[in-house]
């Protein structure tokens, strides 16, 4: 466990998707001790000084029943304009909280551990130029991505389908990355869920 002492992260954890490429909620798929969505919600409440925020769209009665209601949860009434809308109101819901910085991570990674939230904090708090740190797959990258607190407000002015990618690239200049090898790696069709 990782102690961070003064400084105090958000951990948003994005399932508010339809999954409508596996014709099922993804976020209930069996795995570990429950289901996807649970997997990710142990994982990340490990982290100390950090605060686990869910956000919920498509299912969530659904899925409410299914997983721990004891943490923050978020319901965005417009998920089906996309992740960037779901990082939006994400956002709109805690920058009022003095976090100093924020972890966006998605529920359909089967090979999330803990130490990549680690690793990400420790970055954060040992260099000064890592504002937006993302994770650097074996093919692409993306979540679990930090940003500090001064892209909160670029954050919320997302929209649509694409996630973070406009706010990593137009600040370019202050990405750093860890490395996550199995990121690409995530499940969309049934064919991903067999193929672990």
């Amino acid at each position: 466990m990782l102690d961070t002492d003064s400084k105090k992260y958000a951990i948003l954890i994005l399932a508010a998707g339809s999954s409508s490429r596996l014709g099922r909620p993804k976020q209930l798929i069996k795995f570990g001790k429950g289901n996807l969505l649970s997997n990710t919600i142990d994982i990340v409440s490990s982290i100390d000084n950090a605060d686990v925020h869910i956000i919920l769209g498509a299912y969530a009665e659904e899925i409410l029943a299914k997983i721990d209601t004891s943490y923050p949860i978020h319901i965005n009434p417009n998920w089906v304009r996309g992740m960037g809308n779901s990082i939006s109101f994400a956002v709109d819901q805690i920058k009022h909280i003095e976090y100093d910085a924020l972890i966006l991570t998605v529920c359909d990674q089967p090979y999330l551990e803990a130490s990549h939230f680690v690793q990400l904090i420790e970055l954060y708090e040992a260099d000064s130029e890592a504002e937006i740190i993302i994770s650097k797959y074996e093919f692409g990258g993306g979540p679990p991505s930090l940003f500090s607190r001064k892209y909160f407000d670029q954050l919320s002015n997302l929209d649509g389908e694409e996630g973070a990618k406009s706010v990593v690239t137009s600040f370019k200049e202050k990405n750093q990355h860890i490395h996550f090898d199995k990121g690409h790696i995530d499940i969309d069709t049934e064919e991903d869920l067999l193929s672990l």
